[in-house]
């Protein structure tokens, strides 16, 4: 750590710097290691630099801190195509205050140089071929379908379960609800809705597992039919080289240890960057496997300054260690890390985040599948931490879709970024009071749900609305109307031969006034991807106005204009479904109130799921019996959004932010003025004021 000059440095002695990293002008380095697959060259470093140094920016600029121009992020170098990529950075911050500061003390800054690098051991071998990948990809396919089942049956089952047995032990003061047999009523609805949703998604599974066990052996041999190949070929062959590296890793112990090698170098080279300072490791998927595996069994992590190693949807657990024939290895990646921290001034720290849909990571890193079930739980109830040891635990919330989660860490500001930023900057970097922090997570947790509550009422919306009678009619109109400028285009350049008739050209798409079976699924996919996209474009500005505004909406404001959007999507699907009903298997009209009444509770519960839904915590690390009682004692009066944002840091901080705001244009103007209640300043208050930033 530094204290910022007076003076900008100067540029000539930055790139003196730069082309001499090793002698350790560096504050800390952040080592990159990438997941399966054939990463490029400056992928991985381009895919989390970016976002870290853009957030690392945003949040070292805060006013509400003590920042001032001279704060922020300056690039020095981005050397992405040499042999070697590179990016360092000065980061300049407010230093944190300390809770005996007086209101008025000056401002501290503090500057820290930062050098990021990639490990990429993608191309440190020779790939295996195809017949291998495939022979090994079919048993090893049913750990990782088991896998999934237990985390899907975790988060669809087990959640709602622990949910509605934790509810009634906690005050009722502490119920969003605030009533203990409503909450109890809608507790019973998600852990219906939650076992009715797994069955077939765990049957279609299971079947697609089934259907695949014998194809996937054979896949190399039909390579060598000509047409085969030809359909097939590329699709296979970008299959092989994204599982070709989880393949080298658990069955060539030669390959794996080329992998290990790559790790090894790229953490001596950022020791030689730093001299004293730290290195962090940040490895994504099987990366957390090479890493994991490199710093606990074959390196000194602490030789080489290791402080951090942060894991993103790690493989760890489902990877493990290379296979030597005839030996049978325990591998204890856990315990490996406490062992490695004993007698250590600055122990590793490992910070473990994992995506609540993520079929690869599973959930938590444990030595054993019991343990980790354990620490999942602790994850929603810290209450209920047990003696399973292990890293911090981060369950976030990416996409809110299977299989998609996997990739889209490095897109979840809040939840990842944040927190791999501020390990980096130390504990001078300023932040949040819990109290904040709480209630920035609890809404982004809503946001993210709502992008899945959505998603799931576009699908039904799409598949069942083109069905409708009154409405394929509609679309068949449509049709006609879209195909007649066509027409008459075709007929202008046609001269004096016969038009063709287009409309009779897609009479594949209907007849007879309906749509026909593909203008059924024509019309279900342009619904879809209509809805889907507007979903996204929603979620993706809602969080933009709850990540990146300066002072963004108050908790109430919040939570109303943001349900809109959801309550639009639910309910469109449950008309659409009466309908559907209705036209191809009606009830007796005895029994439509009951029926009406089951589609308001099922509509209400999805509206309501978003907001009222469990959400997940950080858990501390856990290395010994007193951490887990820590643990249990801080989990005793757990916060809820409603005292959240009752409370007097969260009241001072929107109350600070609504005073140093300065809106720029006409709609920003009109957003300050009807919900932060923003006045001009009158110009003589104002003439003689400090600029800000």
């Amino acid at each position: 750590m530094r204290l910022a000059p007076s003076t900008e440095a100067d540029p000539s002695e930055a790139r003196a710097a730069d082309a001499d990293p090793a002698d350790g002008t560096y504050d800390a380095a952040l080592v990159l290691v990438h997941g399966m697959g054939e990463a490029t060259r400056s992928q991985i470093l381009l895919e989390w630099a970016e976002p870290i140094l853009a957030r690392m920016d945003w949040m070292t600029r805060d006013q509400v801190y003590g920042a001032d121009d001279a704060c922020g992020v300056r690039l020095d170098s981005s050397d992405i195509s040499g042999d070697a990529p590179l990016i360092s950075a000065t980061v300049t911050f407010p230093k944190r205050r300390t809770a005996d500061a007086a209101p008025g003390a000056p401002v501290e800054l503090v500057t820290k140089r930062l050098a990021i690098i990639e490990a990429r051991w993608s191309e440190a071998f020779v790939p295996l071929s195809t017949a291998q990948i495939f022979r090994w990809a079919g048993p090893f396919m049913w750990r990782a379908v088991t896998r999934m089942l237990r985390l899907f049956w975790a988060t669809m089952v087990l959640l709602p379960w622990y949910t509605l047995i934790e509810h009634p032990r906690m005050p009722r003061k502490r119920l969003a609800l605030r009533s203990k047999v409503l909450t109890f009523l809608f507790d019973l609805v998600r852990l219906i809705v939650g076992l009715a949703v797994y069955l077939p998604v765990a049957a279609f599974v299971l079947v697609l597992a089934v259907v695949l066990t014998p194809v996937l052996p054979l896949i190399s041999p039909l390579l060598l039919i000509p047409a085969f190949k030809k359909a097939a070929g590329d699709v296979i062959q970008g299959l092989a080289g994204s599982i070709g590296d989880v393949t080298a890793w658990k069955e060539t112990p030669v390959r794996a240890s080329a992998m290990r090698l790559v790790v090894r170098d790229a953490v001596e080279r950022a020791k030689a960057f730093v001299g004293d300072g730290d290195v962090h490791v940040f490895a994504h998927s099987q990366g957390a496997a090479v890493s994991t595996f490199t710093l606990f069994e074959e390196m000194d992590p602490h030789a080489c300054n290791v402080r951090q190693l942060t894991t993103v949807g790690a493989a760890v657990s489902l990877l493990g260690r290379e296979q030597w024939r005839g030996r049978s290895d325990v591998y204890t990646p856990v315990q490996n890390w406490i062992d490695r921290r004993a007698g250590q001034a600055h122990p590793v720290a490992w910070a473990n985040h994992w995506a609540i849909w993520d079929p690869f990571s599973a959930g938590p890193i444990a030595d054993r599948t019991d343990r980790a079930r354990e620490r999942w739980r602790a994850s929603y109830f810290p209450r209920l931490a047990s003696s399973a040891l292990g890293p911090e635990e981060h369950a976030v919330h990416n996409v809110s879709q299977p299989f998609l989660d996997h990739s889209y860490y490095y897109k979840n500001t809040l939840q990842v970024v944040e927190p791999t930023i501020r390990n980096l900057l130390g504990p001078d970097l300023p932040g949040p009071s819990p109290e904040v922090a709480y209630i920035e997570n609890r809404l982004n947790v809503i946001n993210k749900k709502s992008l899945g509550t959505n998603m799931i009422a576009a699908v039904v919306i799409a598949v069942l609305l083109p069905g409708i009678a009154a409405v394929s009619a509609f679309f068949t109109d449509v049709i006609a109307v879209v195909a007649s400028p066509i027409a008459w285009v075709g007929d202008l350049f046609n001269g004096s031969d016969a038009a063709p008739d287009v409309v009779g050209g897609l009479g594949f798409l209907h007849e007879g006034g309906q749509l026909t079976g593909w203008g059924w699924i024509v019309s279900s996919a342009l619904v879809a991807a209509l809805l889907i996209w507007l979903n996204q474009v929603i979620t993706g500005y809602v969080e933009r106005t709850l990540l990146w505004d300066r002072c963004p909406l108050s908790v109430g404001w919040w939570l109303a204009l943001t349900s809109l959007p959801r309550l639009l999507y639910v309910v469109g699907a449950a008309v659409v479904v009466w309908f559907a009903v209705d036209q191809w298997a009606p009830v007796a009209p005895e029994w439509q109130p009951l029926l009406a009444v089951g589609f308001v509770i099922v509509t209400a519960f999805a509206f309501l799921e978003a907001r009222f839904a469990p959400a997940p915590v950080v858990v501390p690390a856990r290395t010994s019996e007193a951490e887990v009682k820590e643990v249990i004692a801080a989990a005793a009066e757990p916060l809820s959004l409603s005292f959240a944002r009752r409370s007097a840091a969260y009241g001072a901080l929107l109350a600070q932010r609504r005073t140093l705001l300065e809106p720029v244009g006409p709609w920003a103007t009109s957003w300050a003025y009807l919900f932060h209640g923003w006045r001009p300043k009158p110009t003589a208050a104002v003439a003689g004021a400090p600029k800000r930033a």
